[in-house]
Parts: C-alpha cells; sequence; structure tokens
C-alpha cells in the first residue's frame, strides 16, 4: 500500500525538515478562532495561529510530495506542521490507517508511540497519536499525528516539535486543527 511508503518517507523527512523546512483531545481546538490568515490545501483550509507561516513553496520539487507546509520559526529545528493527501481505495478506512502507521513509524526509529486516541477533524473521524524522533542534529523532536480518510484520501497531518517546545506548538496545532474545514 503507498501509504506504508509515504508514511516511512515523512518520518525520514523529519532529518530534512531539522535542516530548516519548515480545550479537548486537541481533535477540534475547542473554540477556535477563525479570522486571521488562511492556508489552503487540496479541498480544505485552515486558519494559520499567530506566527505560523504556509512555506510549501519551499519544498516544491521535494521527494516528498506535501500537500500542505506550514511552519513556525525557532531554534535549530523549525517547528513545522505537515499534510500529506493521497488516494486510497475506496475500501481503505481510518482503521486501515491505524494498523499500518504504528509499524511504519517503529520501522523508522520513532519511539515512546503513544496509543491512538479518538479525534474529530471538521466533523469526520479520525484519530491522533504522539510519538519521539531524533532530528538529524540529534535533538529529541516530539511528534503528533492526526490521521483521516475524506472522500477517497487519506490525511496525514503531523506536528513536529523540539520536545521543549511542543506543549505550546501542540495547543497551537490544535487551534489550527479545530479551524479546519472542507471545501
Amino acid at each position: 500500500m503507498r501509504t506504508r511508503q509515504t508514511v516511512a518517507v515523512l518520518l525520514i523527512a523529519l532529518g530534512m525538515l531539522a535542516a530548516g523546512c519548515g480545550g479537548d483531545d486537541g481533535d477540534n481546538g475547542g473554540n477556535a478562532a477563525e479570522k486571521g490568515p488562511k492556508a489552503a490545501g487540496t479541498g480544505y483550509e485552515l486558519t494559520l495561529a499567530d506566527g505560523w507561516m504556509d512555506t510549501t513553496k519551499n519544498v516544491q520539487g521535494s521527494v516528498i510530495r506535501f500537500d500542505l507546509l506550514i511552519g513556525k520559526k525557532g531554534g535549530t529545528f523549525n517547528t513545522n506542521v505537515n499534510i500529506l493527501r493521497e488516494k486510497v481505495g475506496e475500501d481503505i478506512g481510518n482503521d486501515d490507517l491505524r494498523k499500518v502507521y504504528r509499524g511504519q513509524l517503529e520501522s523508522v526509529g520513532a519511539t515512546s508511540i503513544t496509543g491512538t486516541r479518538a479525534a474529530s477533524l471538521d466533523g469526520d473521524d479520525a484519530f491522533t497519536y504522539e510519538y519521539d524522533q531524533k532530528a538529524a542534529s540529534g535533538e529529541t523532536i516530539h511528534g503528533r499525528q492526526v490521521a483521516v480518510v475524506h472522500d477517497g484520501h487519506a490525511h496525514t497531518i503531523t506536528l513536529s516539535a523540539q520536545d521543549t517546545k511542543f506543549d505550546s506548538a501542540n495547543a497551537e496545532f490544535s487551534q489550527m486543527m479545530g479551524s479546519w474545514r472542507w471545501k
């Protein structure tokens, strides 16, 4: 399944990203404000939290086909959210993704992988989990992924931040996920 390959490539990309690319369970961000700059991907848009910017143009031509990449400068590793979107079979759902993703995370060296928790993205059932990964610089990067199948496409939304900056980045991530709207 191409989803497996994409997830593995995404996690390997953490090293490249380290070079500078870029109220509830956090699944819908509570009452996220929807005014402010927007960023749009294929079939969706979200409102950016303060200090975040669309950096997708910085990775055009990359081996990884980012649908959207947003980032926030800071330190040797730029906090970022990347979104991958890929067509999946009509019979593929969140349960299928859930089974594949954990194994793929482990295969690329992710550690401290949490169990999945139910989430929601603009009314669609999704799931989320967290993990740790070492950046090329050697520092610990904490990641959180939200995954959902919508209209025959898997959307894998990944927050990556230095361990010391994760809590504040995660709050902003939750706010942005709460503003997510399918178009």
